[in-house]
């Protein structure tokens, strides 16, 4: 079970992995940004994001997101040391040199999927690049649309592998990163010794679930069924614990 974040035995463990060295990871979508029905007009509020830009300047800040990284930064209003795009598919050093490989396998699934779905009203199949997103939120039978979701995805060959999201369904190549595997690249890319995650979705459990000594995690919103060891009980709350950090490490400086 996790335990709330803001008690005070919770936040000395938390405060113990507050240093430069530390990388500071994020989801974007119900972690630094609320989540819109129209995804196009999600974005970081302004304290947020100055808070990051803040940090950034202290320690390292990183976004693994299901976004594409151009998607994402727009939706960040700034780019930090690091944003990874795609479930952890995509890569800055990739923004002239996509895998190839995997964007032309998720054509074809997504042509594979818009046919087998070409009848279901309410589901959109988002292409991204190395992954796709198969939304379901304005379907009038959500239950009904994700099994047929999930229907289609068992007929695509090679079979991918999927992660449920917030009325969504993502398909990534399998041999593709994950978030899970992006933290840890990215720890040993830029240096850090220590990571601290934040995220809200089924997709950030790739990340609680690598039970290493090294990574904190911290799942926004409170779920009994999360790998992670500590939670917020909601996305407003992110803003303060932000504050605080970089108020303890400008003290440091």
């Amino acid at each position: 079970m996790p335990s709330y974040l803001f008690h005070s035995k919770e936040i000395a463990a938390f405060a113990r992995y507050v240093a430069p060295d530390t990388l500071f990871a994020f989801d974007l979508d119900g972690t630094l940004a609320p989540i819109e029905d129209d995804r196009s007009l999600a974005r970081v509020p302004k304290p947020v994001r100055n808070t990051l830009q803040r940090l950034a300047g202290l320690a390292k800040v990183v976004v693994i997101t299901g976004r594409s990284r151009k998607d994402a930064v727009s939706v960040l209003g700034f780019e930090p040391h690091m944003v990874i795009g795609n479930h952890g598919a995509e890569w800055p050093d990739q923004a002239t040199n996509r895998n190839w490989q995997f964007v032309s396998r998720c054509l074809k699934w997504r042509d594979e999927l818009q046919n087998s779905l070409f009848y279901e009203q309410g589901v959109e199949i988002e292409f991204k690049g190395e992954s796709l997103t198969l939304h379901y939120r304005q379907a009038d039978d959500q239950e009904r649309a994700l099994s047929l979701i999930h229907r289609a995805i068992d007929g695509l060959q090679p079979g991918p592998r999927r992660m449920a999201g917030k009325y969504a369904v993502n398909v990534v190549p399998r041999e593709a990163f994950g978030k899970g595997d992006a933290l840890a690249a990215a720890m040993e890319r830029l240096g850090a010794t220590r990571a601290v995650y934040f995220g809200d979705d089924e997709t950030d459990e790739e990340v609680f679930r690598l039970n290493r000594d090294d990574v904190f995690g911290i799942h926004v919103g409170k779920d009994d069924r999360t790998a992670a060891a500590y939670y917020l009980n909601q996305q407003s709350e992110i803003l303060g614990l932000l504050e605080a950090v970089v108020g303890g490490l400008e003290s440091k400086c």
